[in-house]
């Protein structure tokens, strides 16, 4: 039988909508018709390695096959973008240092308690979620008998076992000034490597940011970094999710998304809070 080769495969129409549905439907991503090229590009090496003749093959096997859990797997480290390096966005890093940590240490003054909870939501390889412990460690504000922990969650197995590693190339310190470099960073061969101080503070679990059970043992949390991520979903996709960061937040707890994400057409539940470069979303406090 002649197996055309993986560049001969185009992605029909009907092919496109049956992997668009499929894939918003399980992870929230959604790919327009202006991306149908970009979404064949990202899945024709999956064709090639399944050995099959067309997306609509590829369908059926995410669908029905045996192993399509473990196709998934790997089909979500293709349509997933995972650019991202320490100290990125550095206005709202500096609003989170500067004046969220604060706020937090004088509310828990008042209530005695001594936690710090933070979220990185769809952490990639985990460059974001180091970077807020480094934060945290470098305010000195939250030592001494204080449980701080740090979780980072992507839906994407390889980015995170990346992260996990914790080992990194030039790339990702782009935003990183030396003296950052020596106190929070060893060298490792051809790899820099985020010191145990920091990654002791930081912990990674795989889930589906729309899926409540994703984050289950995590509320309450004091912070949540979601940047973007949410310019790849669906509004309604964008209230699924959203929703899910109302109920793990605990009252007055803060959430940061990417520059160019808001929440104005998705709820009005958040208090937003602008500062010089930068904005946050507060959860009242009381509710």
């Amino acid at each position: 039988m002649f197996h055309p080769s993986s560049k001969d495969v185009e992605l029909e129409e009907e092919e496109f909508r049956l992997l668009r549905d499929f894939i918003h439907e399980r992870f929230g991503i959604y790919f327009d018709e202006g991306q149908r090229a970009s979404l064949r590009t990202r899945l024709l090496g999956r064709l090639q390695s399944l050995d099959l003749d067309s997306f609509e093959d590829y369908y059926h096997h995410l669908r029905f096959s045996p192993q399509r859990d473990e196709e998934l797997a790997r089909m979500i480290t293709h349509i997933t973008n995972n650019e991202t390096y320490f100290y990125r966005e550095q206005p709202q890093l500096g609003v989170f240092s500067d004046q969220i940590l604060r706020k937090l240490r004088e509310q828990k003054q008042r209530s005695g308690e001594r936690t710090l909870r933070l979220l990185s939501a769809g952490c990639s390889t985990g460059e974001e979620p180091y970077t807020l412990a480094m934060l945290v460690y470098d305010s000195g504000q939250f030592f001494w008998n204080w449980e701080v922990s740090v979780t980072g969650l992507d839906v994407d197995p390889v980015a995170l076992d990346k992260a996990q590693r914790a080992a990194y190339h030039h790339n990702s310190f782009r935003g990183v000034d030396p003296g950052l470099l020596e106190r929070h960073f060893s060298k490792n061969g051809r790899e820099t490597a985020v010191k145990e101080s920091i990654r002791r503070m930081v912990r990674f679990r795989q889930g589906n940011l729309m899926a409540a059970q994703s984050y289950a043992g995590l509320a309450p949390l004091d912070v949540i970094f979601c940047r973007n991520v949410l310019i790849y979903f669906s509004d309604a996709t964008i209230r699924t999710v959203v929703g899910h960061f109302w109920d793990i937040l605990a009252p007055g707890g803060f959430l940061f998304l990417g520059h160019a994400e808001s929440l104005s057409r998705i709820t009005d539940r958040f208090t937003p809070l602008r500062f010089p470069g930068a904005m946050a979303y507060q959860k009242p406090e009381g509710v």
